[in-house]
């Protein structure tokens, strides 16, 4: 076919491939995702499970081993990396380049049901489908105002209960990194000498807390053309509900919680310390989900910190400070090739 004589011949024909090569084109620029550096989408899924007060070697033994031996059959696993820390263990599970990642979440998560048991006070395993080596593209740094004498660590579960949500809830966000801090809590500062002036021991005092905070429902109990449900509510709000929990009664004297022990609220031991321009603060990181357009996240997580900020945030004392995005880099890189 000779292609010359054929646009010579039909123009019109011409004209229209070029202007839907052209379009479509302009099309796939615009959809085209901007981000630093290419990206090879590697399946990659981590399971964290907390286990407060462990050792690493607790953690291997008791958690990380168990798991590993129900995981390592999964099919297209390529390789499994176990980490072990202080209070939390992770299994990070890498499979084969073109895994769809739903059936495999889906394969982990049943897989995990197959270990026999737990220690006592471990939570439940989070499986998170961005991989524990996804790098945050954003950098922010929660801070308090000049004027708020209140120490940043101790908005830890501020920012947890109040703040997180309006981040994670962004389109392309995938999850967030939060380091420093501590969580509030409630603490139990026992006085041994009057555990021992009552004949008790503090697994005395242990069993009567686990038994004694849970809400309990009872059934439903029928009345006339009515039925009730019943439930028997003994959860603690506050320190004074824990004061009054009764440990033991002999008829003519009861011994509660307060008796032998000082509750308050507290924070938890504060194991990170992260600083930012000689000042304490919480680091935030936002990680992205596989293909985001890096350009259009930022613009629409930008968007969402000046709000909290200006809204939220203020009454309060604090602000997000942003610290790092990669805007400037991709953009720079963009000018340079269409020059």
């Amino acid at each position: 076919m000779d292609i010359i004589k054929f646009s010579i011949e039909k123009p019109v024909t011409v004209i229209v491939g070029v202007i839907l090569v052209v379009l479509f084109g302009l099309i796939g620029l615009q959809r085209m995702p901007y981000q630093l550096s290419p990206t090879v989408t590697e399946p990659e899924i981590a399971v964290t499970t907390i286990w407060p007060g462990a050792t690493p070697y607790e953690i291997e033994r008791e958690i990380i081993e168990e798991q590993e031996k129900v995981l390592k059959g999964i099919p297209g696993l390529v390789e499994m990396e176990s980490s072990a820390f202080n209070n939390q263990g992770t299994i990070t599970l890498r499979f084969k380049i073109g895994t769809n990642v739903d059936d495999a979440l889906l394969r982990v998560s049943n897989k995990l049901n197959e270990v026999p048991s737990y220690p006592e006070n471990v939570e439940k395993p989070v499986i998170n489908a961005t991989g524990a080596a996804t790098s945050p593209v954003i950098w922010m740094i929660f801070k308090t105002a000049e004027d708020n004498p209140r120490p940043v660590n101790t908005y830890r579960t501020y920012f947890e209960n109040e703040t997180r949500q309006y981040l994670e809830r962004v389109e392309g966000v995938a999850d967030l990194f939060v380091a420093g801090g501590t969580e509030k809590e409630m603490h139990i500062i026992v006085k041994p000498e009057r555990l021992a002036a009552h004949g008790l021991t503090v697994n005395d005092l242990i069993n009567v807390l686990r038994a004694e905070n849970i809400n309990i429902s009872a059934g439903t109990m029928g009345v006339g053309r009515r039925n009730y449900r019943i439930r028997t509510v003994a959860e603690t709000n506050s320190p004074e509900d824990i004061e009054n929990l009764v440990i033991r009664s002999t008829g003519q004297k009861r011994i509660t919680v307060g008796d032998v022990a000082r509750v308050g609220l507290g924070y938890a031991k504060l194991t990170v310390a992260m600083m930012h321009n000689a000042r304490q603060g919480i680091a935030v990181g936002i990680k992205p989900e596989p293909g985001t357009n890096i350009l259009a996240l930022t613009d629409r997580v930008e968007k969402v910190v000046k709000e909290l900020n200006s809204k939220k945030l203020r009454p309060r004392k604090v602000y997000l400070d942003w610290v790092y995005d990669q805007r400037p880099y991709i953009r720079g890189a963009i000018g340079l090739v269409k020059n």
